[in-house]
């Protein structure tokens, strides 16, 4: 997306946070969080999720009914729902990886091994400081990385795209920069800077990794099967023992307010879906595993 096609307040307000101490943003989102986690009564909940679902227009028909009617002690759990069971089905054919989550698909980049960077929007990012783990990063060389934005409408869930065990779950401390365009302009490894939750599985494929980006106004991020740290200060690294499986479809995190999902796949796979920018829903085909 070029300048010109970015609007002047999302360009002015990523300035605006780029230029910001880390504390103060930090502060913020952290604000944010608390009044989206506080309880309140179910009517004044409800005047609020109405107003949010007509601005973004949120499929209110996807929800679960019966959670959706009985109302929300809080925001968050509103953006946090859960859809009926029948709302996304997953693809089932053994050679396929569905997309983990609902979201707009910014790219599919080859995984170079240059540095193993991976280029988003013309611009490239190593992908150890992604992973902050040269030897992991070295496992996805040749292979495919492909960049989800999760919109404030969409279901902010996100699923293991394929089975497998998880081998161990990483917390990044980093920033809390906006992930929009106009962000990715002024900062192109804007995701090796963001604070992230790294899944990592271990899957018939090889090594499969699954990156979730936060951003300015996320809550904090939760991990479906293990505790972990909200908002670390520091790198923590959990090795699960034993591993945990993981089917196809499965939980595995939430975003508590926006964001980004990295998914970096080994040799062997292509894409399913071939324009930037297609509207994705979680559990259709993204990726057809190819080598024999």
């Amino acid at each position: 997306m070029g300048q010109s096609a970015i609007s002047l307040g999302s360009r002015f307000a990523a300035a605006a946070i780029d230029r910001s101490p880390d504390w103060s943003t930090f502060a913020a989102a952290k604000a944010m969080g608390a009044a989206a986690r506080m309880t309140l009564p179910r009517p004044v909940i409800g005047v609020a999720v109405r107003a949010y679902s007509r601005y973004f227009n949120v499929a209110i028909s996807e929800i679960e009914p019966r959670v959706h009617a009985a109302g929300y002690s809080s925001f968050d759990a509103f953006f946090t729902r859960r859809l009926r069971e029948d709302a996304r089905p997953i693809d089932d054919d053994a050679d396929v990886l569905v997309s983990p989550c609902d979201g707009r698909l910014r790219e599919f980049s080859t995984i170079s091994d240059d540095g193993q960077e991976v280029t988003a929007k013309g611009h490239a990012y190593r992908l150890e400081d992604l992973l902050t783990d040269e030897d992991l990063a070295r496992t996805f060389v040749g292979g495919v990385a492909a960049t989800i934005y999760l919109h404030p409408r969409d279901y902010h869930r996100v699923h293991a795209p394929c089975a497998g065990h998880v081998s161990r779950v990483i917390n990044v401390p980093g920033r809390l920069l906006p992930v929009n365009d106009a962000a990715l302009q002024r900062e192109p490894r804007l995701f090796a800077c963001n604070e992230r939750m790294i899944h990592v599985l271990d899957t018939i494929w090889g090594q499969i990794a699954i990156v979730m980006v936060a951003a300015f106004g996320v809550g904090h991020m939760t991990c479906a099967y293990a505790d972990v740290p909200l908002h670390p200060r520091e790198l923590v690294t959990r090795v699960l023992a034993p591993m945990v499986a993981i089917e196809k479809g499965d939980e595995i995190g939430r975003f508590h307010l926006g964001s980004t999902v990295v998914l970096l796949l080994p040799p062997g796979f292509s894409p399913q879906l071939a324009a930037n920018h297609v509207a994705l829903r979680f559990g259709r085909p993204l990726l057809r595993w190819e080598k024999s």
